[in-house]
């Protein structure tokens, strides 16, 4: 018996290869996909809590209000939000290839032999895999940035100039997480928190009443605690899943200060404060006793922000705090809704 050339057996052993390749090849991702998990669209909903509070709070008080100037509103803090992500995506990353010790021009050129995308989660993830260049993610922030000025320049010139003032207060708050000095410090990271908590909750949602109802009441600042803190929580729910990333970076984050797990009490505390604060309202008559739907939300945060069963904290995990926050404050905002507009 003789055995086979060892030209048939390296043909043999190729072909396995290839059919095993093809076996692993990775899914295809859609391009809908990538945009989402780019700009972290799925936030976006819950990040415009704050508006649609603040639209339901004018119907319910003045009875009618412009669909139109709503709109409008959506789409510039939306924009506001979207430049949050692109550009804290490409400082975050800008740090991670400087203590890699690469360059980002060639660090980012696509390649087939890195690793699959469908791990990504997130714009971080597309760029460190070389899917991506970090330049298209400036551009991003910036188109977004522009689409923003531009739309709250033109609400300004129709409605009236403090509109540019809640505008400009809040691209200003939301500009200081970004800056290396506070998005990186050592003592005083919570000012990048405080600073979303007021960029993207307080002023969103006084700059909406303004133009919708053409006042600021008492009322309205009490009423913006809840879904301010709210849509800070959806933001920082990213940051459970990023936290070895952000450990890595010496990003200090909730989830890096105080370890997932406690952080995770922390933000079901601060959820808790802000239901706490609606009971508060609806007890003092200051607001409909039917808003009281909102606490139907409740266990939706619980479920967000439990503790992991599972030590080490999984990426998993993260994903699904991520989802589970997003889903609890996007039907926490539709709960306000419903009785703000129909009574």
């Amino acid at each position: 018996m003789y055995s086979r050339v060892p030209s048939e057996v390296s043909q043999s052993n190729a072909e396995a290869a290839l059919t095993q390749q093809a076996r692993i090849r990775p899914k295809s991702v859609g391009y809908l996909r990538v945009i989402a998990q780019m700009g972290r669209m799925r936030a976006i909903p819950a990040l415009l809590t704050p508006v649609l509070w603040g639209a339901s709070t004018a119907r319910w008080q003045s009875e009618t209000i412009s669909i139109w100037w709503a709109a409008v509103l959506v789409l510039t803090y939306g924009t506001l939000a979207l430049a949050c992500h692109y550009f804290g995506a490409y400082v975050d990353y800008l740090r991670h290839i400087r203590a890699e010790g690469q360059h980002s021009t060639a660090a980012n050129v696509r390649s087939s032999m890195r690793p699959s995308p469908v791990g990504a989660f997130d714009g971080f993830d597309w760029m460190q895999q070389g899917l991506l260049r970090p330049e298209t993610f400036l551009s991003l922030g910036l188109i977004s940035v522009t689409i923003y000025v531009l739309a709250a320049l033109w609400l300004g010139i129709f409605v009236g100039w403090p509109v540019w003032f809640f505008a400009l207060i809040s691209g200003l708050m939301c500009s200081v997480p970004q800056w290396p000095v506070v998005r990186f410090a050592g003592r005083f990271w919570w000012l990048g928190d405080l600073a979303y908590w007021l960029g993207l909750g307080v002023f969103p949602l006084l700059g909406t009443y303004f133009v919708l109802t053409g006042t600021i009441t008492r009322l309205v600042l009490l009423i913006a605690f809840a879904p301010a803190t709210f849509a800070w929580l959806a933001y920082q729910s990213y940051n459970f899943y990023s936290w070895r990333r952000d450990w890595r970076l010496r990003r200090r984050t909730l989830a890096v200060v105080f370890g997932p797990e406690r952080g995770l009490d922390v933000a079901a505390i601060i959820a808790i404060a802000g239901f706490i604060s609606l009971i508060l309202l609806m007890a003092t008559g200051a607001v409909p006793v039917w808003t009281i739907l909102v606490l139907g939300a409740f266990p939706l945060f619980l479920r967000a922000f439990t503790r992991a069963r599972v030590w080490p904290f999984s990426r998993q995990a993260g994903i699904g705090t991520v989802e589970n926050a997003i889903n609890a404050v996007i039907l926490a905002g539709m709960l306000w809704l419903v009785p703000m507009w129909l009574i």
